[in-house]
């Protein structure tokens, strides 16, 4: 699923949301891509073994494999 998550009117103001009733018109700025449980576990098993690592920075190499993955959607 895709779905717009920020949006720009001709005057230049920025929502963060789109407003139930727009007013004037508004241009799409970026999406916001999901990913499947498959791709998820998929990233997952390409990650690297991290000797020496901690819990959290396991966490962190893996959400940005995650987001790196959606952002190549």
């Amino acid at each position: 699923m895709t779905e717009s998550v920020a949006y720009m009117s001709e005057e230049g103001v920025l929502f963060k949301e789109l407003p139930p009733n727009p007013m004037f018109e508004l241009t799409p700025l970026y999406k916001r891509h999901e990913l499947s449980d498959e791709e998820i576990l998929d990233t997952a098993r390409t990650m690297p073994v991290i000797n020496g690592a901690t819990m959290e920075q396991a966490y962190v190499l893996f959400a940005r494999a995650i987001l790196k993955k959606a952002e190549s959607k």
